[in-house]
């Protein structure tokens, strides 16, 4: 299998694409660029993301986007049983990061049938995730292995004909928790009880024929312990003339202190000059913009909401027509005053005989009927003019809507502009990612000139040591601490006190321990008590022993092969130095120089070559328990940051060589990998 591909919204990886290639990919990237989180990707990738572990340090907060989007990724990989395949994993729920899973074919979408989001790295790379961890998953922290269950099962398997499942840690702890039943520890049980009561016997038998030599071991006790409080306080009067000789060394330190970080602060300060970064203020000014801008876009949102609803009212206004100038009474009115008024004079043409009432009540007529036709028609009137007056209104706000988008969105422009010219970014995202980096190096800067002025103040505050009645040439302070020195006094005079006061006490002790031959009958009851609680605790310790036994011939099977792969291993990256190589069970190394004979144990080592002897026995690890035909890619994280540049590029050689094989995936801060693997075959050097 290889990685091919990978997008990441996963901590400081905020939508980052990186392609892989066959052979070695050596990946150089400065400190807290994501090294460490592009390796944790991978691992959750392949493994998912456990969601039961607590606390700020877990991964799933840990690795939370800075960016505040959702945690989510996908990953190509060439694979030897399915072909090429992407993996999918994002975040569907908040309490469930990365926990939707999608396994497809890669170009063709369709689903890989049998891989699902807890099983996928086991069946791809064919070991669980505490082996690949413990294995070829290399962080420069990690690189010392730690014994786990399933790491034994599977080397054990490789060296001898038993079960997989079976562990020898395993089954030892099930015996202990045996023995703890009748023996938990050294107060609690059977046994103990008994053991106390006999060691008290025996203590009051012990004590009752010491008591009578007591008095004179008393008196020659206090005569040594007076010589020593006096050879005590001679040496506490040394410290003190040795601390006056430090403080003055301590003040010199201080200076150094202060001198050492103004250097530092002057010299980060002419790097953001040399950077050409603007001022703070600008850059404040500018993050100020850019949240007008954030601000402006809102208030464009929601004028454009506003505009959207101004139409929507002046459509559903239009919609429902205008009034009529004259409702249909109104032309009765007419009718009836067009009949009045010629009914009346065709009556008077034509000499009807018509009374006084009649002609009275025509009169009446004619202007009630002519007064309703004018109240009809000023109604009609008054309507049109508050239609006329609603649909301005509604148009107004309409216009003023448009105004006020057109108005916020000139003013977002000419703010980016602005932002534009003092930013060398070319988008909102770029200059806000850029403001947000360049104030974090001022603040910085801002700590170092703080902790340069804070150590100069110490420096100046520190008080001048006072040399008076010290010797020029330096005193030898004692090889116990002052404390230790101090505890010791108090100690013996405390004893000296007791020896004083036990002459006393012997006479009353004496008469209250009571008879030796009651003492002895006890003492016998209780020894044969005690053999029979013996008797059943020795026989689940044999069981043990047994086991242990049976688990030593494994280990004379199990350590000198993974110790001889490695010490080859081990070799190759010491320049023949080391020439064998010791394992034992729990991983715990001894190396050997080539030509001596004497062992040494891995802690003893320096900090690099203890590296390089874990990286050998990481290697040789993988040979002997990672599937052959799986090719599990190697990773590692600035697992060669301690060491030298020889042994450095004898691991390069090595890896080239793994390279062969299985991918290599080396992520360094340094930049000495690049220069010496440059222009190598089938090495592909990346940034991230």
């Amino acid at each position: 299998m290889r990685f091919c591909k990978l997008g990441a919204t996963f901590g400081v990886l905020n939508r980052r694409t990186l392609a892989f290639a066959p052979g070695l990919n050596l990946i150089e990237a400065s400190n807290e660029s994501g090294k460490s989180t592009l390796c944790a990707f991978l691992r959750v990738m392949l493994y998912g993301l456990s969601t039961r572990e607590r606390g700020t340090l877990a991964d799933k907060n840990r690795y939370l986007p800075w960016s505040g989007a959702p945690m989510q990724g996908t990953l190509e990989l060439e694979t030897e049983d399915y072909g090429n395949i992407t993996l999918r994993r994002d975040t569907a729920r908040a309490n469930s990061p990365m926990g939707r899973f999608a396994a497809t074919h890669t170009g063709s979408g369709d689903e890989v049938p049998g891989l699902t989001a807890a099983d996928c790295g086991e069946a791809l790379l064919g070991v669980p995730r505490e082996v690949y961890e413990r294995s070829a998953f290399i962080r420069q922290t990690g690189l010392a292995i730690d014994p786990d269950a399933e790491l034994e099962r599977r080397i054990a398997a490789l060296i001898s004909t038993g079960e997989e499942g079976a562990s020898y840690s395993e089954a030892s702890a099930a015996l202990k928790k045996q023995l703890n039943i009748r023996r938990s520890n050294a107060r609690n049980g059977q046994i103990p009880a008994l053991e106390r009561e006999i060691e008290s016997t025996e203590t009051a038998l012990r004590e009752l024929r010491g008591l009578l030599t007591e008095r004179t071991d008393a008196e020659s006790a206090v005569a040594a312990l007076t010589a020593q409080e006096a050879d005590l306080r001679s040496a506490l009067a040394a410290h003190d003339l040795a601390d006056r000789q430090a403080q003055y060394r301590l003040r010199e330190d201080a200076r150094r202190d202060a001198d050492s970080a103004a250097r530092e602060a002057r010299i980060f300060r002419r790097m953001l000059e040399d950077s050409r970064v603007p001022p703070r203020e600008v850059l404040e000014e500018n993050r100020s913009r850019l949240r007008t801008v954030d601000d402006l876009d809102r208030q464009r949102q929601e004028a454009e909401r506003k505009q959207a609803d101004a139409e929507r009212a002046l459509q559903d206004f239009d919609a429902g027509g205008k009034p009529p100038a004259l409702r249909p009474v109104a032309f009765l009115w007419l009718i009836f005053l067009i009949v009045c008024v010629a009914v009346l004079p065709a009556a008077l043409l034509l000499s009807l005989d018509l009374s006084a009432g009649v002609l009275y009540g025509s009169v009446v007529g004619v202007v009630i009927f002519a007064a309703l036709f004018a109240l009809e028609w000023m109604r009609g009137r008054e309507k049109a003019r508050l239609h006329a007056g609603e649909r301005a209104r509604l148009d107004a706000a309409l216009r003023g809507a448009e105004a006020a988008c057109a108005a916020l969105k000139a003013q977002a422009e000419e703010t980016m502009e602005t932002v534009y010219a003092a930013i060398p970014a070319g988008d909102a995202v770029s200059a806000a990612a850029y403001v947000h980096e360049n104030l974090a190096r001022y603040d910085t800067l801002a700590r170092m000139e703080t902790d340069a002025r804070g150590k100069k103040q110490r420096y100046e505050d520190f008080p001048a040591p006072d040399l008076k009645d010290v010797p020029a040439k330096p005193v030898e302070r004692p090889a116990k601490t002052r404390e230790a020195l101090q505890d010791e006094l108090d100690r013996v005079i405390a004893r000296r006190v007791e020896a004083r006061s036990r002459m006393d006490r012997t006479a009353g002790r004496l008469q209250s321990i009571g008879e030796a031959g009651e003492l002895g009958a006890a003492l016998a009851q209780k020894r044969e008590q005690l053999a029979e609680a013996q008797a059943e605790y020795n026989a689940v310790a044999l069981a043990m022993e047994t086991l242990e036994r049976a688990n030593a011939v494994l280990q004379s099977r199990f350590s000198p092969e993974l110790g001889h792969r490695a010490a080859e291993y081990f070799s190759a990256l010491t320049g023949g130095r080391y020439g064998a190589l010791t394992l034992d069970r729990a991983f715990h190394a001894l190396a050997t120089e080539s030509g001596e004979s004497v062992s040494r144990d891995a802690a003893l080592l320096s900090r690099g070559a203890g590296d390089q002897l874990y990286l050998a026995v990481r290697l040789a690890i993988c040979d002997m328990v990672l599937p052959e035909e799986k090719h599990v890619p190697l990773v590692l994280d600035d697992a060669l940051i301690n060491f030298d540049d020889a042994r450095c590029h004898a691991a390069l050689e090595l890896l080239c060589k793994a390279a062969e094989t299985r991918q290599v995936l080396l992520l360094t801060c340094q930049h000495r990998e690049a220069a010496y693997l440059r222009g190598r075959e089938h090495v592909n050097i990346l940034s991230l």
